[in-house]
C-alpha cells in the first residue's frame, strides 16, 4: 500500500464520519419535527372541534333568523292587506262623516249669525217666518246657492268636456 491509498482511505473514513454525523443530525431534527407536529395536532384538534361546534351553532341561529325574517315578511304582507281592506271598508263612512261634519259646521255658522247682535240666536219656526227678506238671500236666511248659476257648474258635479 502506498501513501496515496492510505490518504484515500483516511479521507473516505473522515467522509463517512461526516456523513454519519449529518445523518444523525437529520434524524434528531426529524424527531424534533415529529414531536412538534404531534404537539400541534394535540393543540389544534380541540380548537378545530370547537370551531366546528361554533359553525354548527351559527348555522342553527342563521336558520332561526331566516325563519323569523320569513315570518316578519308574512306579517308585513298581512298587515298591508288588512290596512288596504280596512281603508276600502271605512273609506265611504269616513267620507260621509266628513260631509256630515262640514254640514254641521255650516248649520252652526248659520245659526250663530242670528238676528241678535250679541250672540247666537235660538231659531224656532215663528221667528224664522218673521225675518225680513234680504236681497240675495234664499228663504232659509243663507246665501244663494251657486247651483245653476250661469257659467258655473252645479256644486258637486264636474263640468263636461
Amino acid at each position: 500500500m502506498n501513501a496515496v491509498s492510505v490518504v484515500l482511505i483516511v479521507v473516505a473514513i473522515v467522509g463517512l464520519v461526516v456523513v454519519a454525523m449529518a445523518v444523525q443530525a437529520l434524524v434528531m431534527t426529524l424527531r424534533s419535527l415529529r414531536d412538534t407536529v404531534e404537539d400541534l395536532r394535540r393543540e389544534t384538534l380541540p380548537a378545530i372541534a370547537e370551531l366546528r361546534a361554533a359553525v354548527d351553532t351559527a348555522q342553527v341561529e342563521l336558520d332561526r333568523v331566516d325563519g323569523l325574517l320569513d315570518t316578519a315578511e308574512e306579517v308585513g304582507a298581512r298587515v298591508d292587506a288588512t290596512s288596504k281592506l280596512t281603508w276600502m271598508v271605512l273609506r265611504n263612512p269616513l267620507v260621509k262623516l266628513a260631509s256630515v261634519s262640514v254640514a254641521g259646521d255650516r248649520v252652526a255658522r248659520r245659526l250663530g249669525r242670528g238676528d241678535q247682535p250679541g250672540g247666537p240666536a235660538s231659531i224656532d219656526a215663528p221667528s224664522v217666518a218673521q225675518l225680513p227678506a234680504v236681497p240675495g238671500a234664499d228663504a232659509r236666511g243663507g246665501r244663494r246657492s251657486r247651483r245653476g248659476a250661469p257659467g258655473r257648474p252645479a256644486a258637486g258635479r264636474r263640468r263636461a268636456g
